[in-house]
């Protein structure tokens, strides 16, 4: 076999490599993650409910709210974190979009790259490293309140993550919990004490 065989052989099995590589390779990875931009969805903090017509009741509003993102984590299933968890999961993403106003018309957080799939709880560490120097800070028609505590909040429920597009977190739960707060009990607390929204 002379030195011009081997070359066009050699040549044939580098082409069927590189087709071999080019269908399998390249489509495998745009489908195996999804890039989402994430936003809080609307929300009313002075809600009027039916019984309030007819007895009147006094009703605390946020008139602000500033929160310092750290990092986040997208679970596929729904299970209680501990403080030793936020520290080793291998699912934390720095997340470091700094202190954010909320907005009662939404409030955009930013993009996130992960992989696609189904997930049911999305979880927010709020932390002190913002300018402020707070995790939280809150105005309501109870005064004004701040935490330099570690705060984590979260949204339960079912996304499936399979296109990229947005993801909009229902957060009226939270704010819901945040316009009653009065000062009694820590603040940390009573951002934990309820879920925000995850759906589709």
């Amino acid at each position: 076999m002379n030195s011009k065989t081997q070359i066009k052989k050699i040549m044939k099995a580098v082409g069927l490599s590189a087709c071999v590589l080019a269908l399998t390779g390249c489509g495998s990875d745009k489908a195996s993650s999804v890039t989402l931009n994430l936003k809080l969805g609307t929300y009313s903090t002075a809600e009027a409910k039916l019984m309030d017509l007819l007895i009147p009741r006094s009703h605390a509003a946020v008139s602000s709210a500033q929160l310092c993102f750290k990092r986040l984590r997208f679970k596929t299933t729904d299970t209680n974190t501990d403080a030793s968890e936020v520290e080793s999961s291998e699912d934390n993403v720095d997340f470091q979009i700094g202190e954010v106003s909320l907005s009662p018309t939404s409030t955009s957080l930013g993009a996130i790259t992960l992989p696609a799939g189904t997930y049911r709880r999305v979880e927010f560490d709020l932390e002190n490293n913002c300018g402020s120097g707070n995790s939280v800070e809150l105005v309501n028609d109870n005064g004004s309140y701040s935490s330099q505590e570690r705060i984590t909040i979260k949204f339960s429920g079912q996304f499936d993550a399979n296109d990229d597009g947005v993801l909009t977190l229902g957060a009226q739960n939270i704010l819901d919990q945040l316009n009653n707060y009065s000062g009694t009990g820590s603040l940390k607390d009573a951002a934990e004490a309820v879920s925000g929204e995850l759906s589709n």
